[in-house]
């Protein structure tokens, strides 16, 4: 179903590189590992390559530092760059038949054609009384006002900006992988009409603004069904239990905002917290633009920085964002960041973020140089040893943290070149 490939990302260490301009180091000569073909089991847990409703197709081969996991389901095939993407689509396979089910019943077909013929009336609604709508009740009109405020602004920011000069494009940004299409935008919503989506996302356990090819048209159909319908979702299902998160690698935090607050005011809030952090107003209102980063996805980043207490550099990472394209990007970002984060947190506080094209770079408080690559296999390649041996990447201590596994001898090359290597550090 969904065809995402990575081959962009197959230089993703080439481009950690390059996190300051300067000449390549010398070309190794020879000795280089192949891309490996590698038994699900040493990239993925148990669960995530064989369920009651999927099993994932052995042996899975290597796109750049990538697993290209194939899983074949009742639903179809869905194709997934990375075990982050893989685990955030089995743990949509459950919703998916539950909404199949449902939607099967009279009661659903009844209320679905309800809701087609509600638009007028809902406009109606939301004009002579917004406050009364389902989404601001106990809110009062300041909620709704202060949405409608928002969007105005952004709406003339967009014209002001777009009259002025552009932030110069990052070098080394790799596009959106082929099968990867634009999300939809949320945020226009004053009234909060998403406000069932996000209900019907909560019982199921799962992203309100998934990019499933299978589960959005379901869940957009559940929504109208419900919000001008009138079809109660809790009468229709239980909330549905999974072994894995809502948006997979995403906290508490982000999970109850996503759910809890429409996505107008998620942007609100992400724009304050950005600001706060002292990224211009262009960087920040050009990161929100970006549709590549739903609100979901936004705010992840955005909570992920906060919790790097003041860092210096913040800004950096938000240029590269509000130009970063293709969900698997997006979430490589994410990862990565949190890497870094969590880092901080155990290891040694970092000081300062800068940004090598897609690939975040942490300076701690005593000069170590700490870069995260939130990749599922490290192999000592062509890429690989360029980067240990480049000359502008010298300091004191330098780390490398991998979300995933690497192979020995890349350990061993590593080790040689002087880097301290950490793997298995996925958030």
């Amino acid at each position: 179903m969904q065809h995402a490939t990575v081959s962009a990302l197959a230089c993703l260490l080439t481009l950690v590189a390059l996190v300051a301009a300067g000449p390549a180091a010398a070309q190794p000569k020879g000795g280089f590992e192949k891309a490996p073909v590698l038994a699900g089991s040493e990239l993925a847990p148990a669960a995530l390559l064989k369920g009651p409703l999927h099993t994932v197709a052995e042996p899975v081969t290597l796109e750049g530092f990538f697993g290209r996991f194939v899983i074949e389901s009742k639903f179809g095939k869905f194709s997934v760059a990375g075990v982050n993407m893989l685990a955030v689509r089995v743990n949509e396979l459950q919703a998916i038949e539950t909404l199949q089910e449902v939607q099967r019943s009279q009661a659903f077909q009844d209320s679905l054609a309800r809701a087609a013929s509600a638009p007028i009336q809902l406009v109606q609604s939301v004009v002579t009384n917004p406050i009364g709508t389902v989404e601001n009740v106990g809110q009062g009109l300041g909620s709704v006002l202060g949405r409608i405020g928002f969007l105005a602004r952004s709406s003339a920011q967009s014209v002001a900006d777009s009259s002025g000069s552009a932030p110069a494009p990052v070098a080394g940004l790799p596009p959106a992988p082929a099968g990867e299409t634009m999300p939809s935008a949320f945020t226009g919503d004053p009234f909060g009409y998403n406000k069932a989506r996000r209900d019907w996302a909560r019982q199921l356990n799962i992203d309100p603004y998934t990019s499933n090819p299978v589960l959005r048209p379901l869940l957009d159909n559940a929504s109208a069904a419900s919000f001008a319908g009138s079809f109660a979702i809790n009468t229709a299902i239980g909330a549905v239990s999974m072994g894995a998160n809502l948006v997979v690698g995403f906290d508490t935090d982000v999970r109850d905002a996503v759910w809890n607050q429409p996505a107008v005011d998620l942007a609100r809030q992400n724009e304050s917290r950005l600001l706060a952090m002292g990224v211009s107003g262009r960087n920040t209102r050009d990161f929100l633009r970006n549709r590549w980063f739903t609100p979901s996805l936004q705010t992840a980043l955005v909570v992920a920085l906060g919790k790097m207490d003041g860092i210096a550099g913040v800004e950096s990472v938000i240029l590269v964002a509000s130009q970063v394209q293709g969900e698997s990007n997006v979430r490589f970002l994410i990862e990565s960041v949190r890497m870094l984060g969590q880092y901080s947190g155990k290891e040694s506080r970092l000081a300062k973020l800068r940004m090598s094209g897609i690939v975040p770079v942490g300076i701690a408080d005593d000069g170590t140089l700490v870069i995260a690559a939130a990749v599922d296999y490290a192999w000592w390649d062509k890429a690989a040893a360029e980067f240990a041996r480049r000359k502008d990447l010298k300091a004191k201590r330098r780390v490398l943290l991998v979300a995933g596994i690497a192979s020995e001898r890349a350990k061993q090359e590593f080790a040689k070149a002087g880097w301290t290597l950490h793997t298995g550090l996925r958030p």
